[in-house]
């Protein structure tokens, strides 16, 4: 067999083939002409919307300004926050360890306990001088008063000692305790104000270091 007849056999063979491929193709409806517009689809970008031009009047009669926006997401969500009001800030918390607590019974609501003291707002009594409501032992005046009454001031040894250097043992064993309101002495922030005075604050420690034994007899000589 010579070449030529190799040649023209193998090429009628492959026009078989073509022919064979083409029909199948055809009978799904994928001809040249529409695998050839499916292949340009691919090819071919859509084309980008044009930005628009948004011309603002600045208010001197001339040329607005031009500005250049593209819309986004972003700029509308801000837009509908802006027409809702001011967004509010959330705030976030740490978390902390809460200590445990026995449980107060009703007996004890209102008692507190702090440096050393026992403030009890429901069964304390009101020292004069410092205006704290404490179950402490106190010492109340004897001193009877013009309307035939007996005066109520009472005033806890810290006070008693601190302000007018007497002790509540003093006290009691005077028989007779006056008041320092009662003896006209009385240096609590009330007492001073109905004076025209200004409130001491804390001059315990200072009356003592500089030698007095109680901040009566400190103001007595400043």
């Amino acid at each position: 067999m010579s070449l030529f007849t190799i040649g023209a056999e193998y090429e009628r063979e492959r026009q078989e083939r073509i022919e064979q491929n083409r029909a199948i193709l055809a009978k799904l409806g994928l001809d040249n002409d529409n695998l050839l517009k499916l292949s340009l689809k691919k090819q071919i970008k859509p084309k980008l919307p044009k930005p628009r031009v948004i011309t603002e009047n600045n208010g001197s009669g001339g040329e607005g300004e031009q500005e250049r926006r593209r819309p986004s997401r972003r700029s509308e969500r801000i837009k509908e926050q802006e027409s809702r009001g001011t967004p509010k800030k959330i705030k976030f918390v740490e978390k902390t360890i809460i200590k445990s607590y026995r449980k107060i019974s009703r007996n004890h609501l209102g008692r507190r306990i702090y440096g050393g003291r026992i403030y009890d707002s429901e069964h304390g009594t009101t020292c004069h001088q410092c205006r704290q409501k404490t179950i402490e032992e106190k010492v109340q005046c004897t001193n009877i008063l013009e309307d035939g009454s007996l005066c109520k001031v009472m005033m806890d040894e810290r006070c008693l000692l601190g302000r007018y250097g007497q002790t509540l043992q003093d006290a009691r064993e005077s028989g007779e305790w006056n008041c320092p309101k009662c003896r006209d002495v009385c240096n609590c922030s009330f007492c001073r104000k109905k004076k025209g005075l200004s409130a001491t604050g804390i001059l315990k420690h200072i009356a003592i270091k500089a030698g007095y034994n109680s901040v009566m007899e400190y103001l007595g000589d400043s």
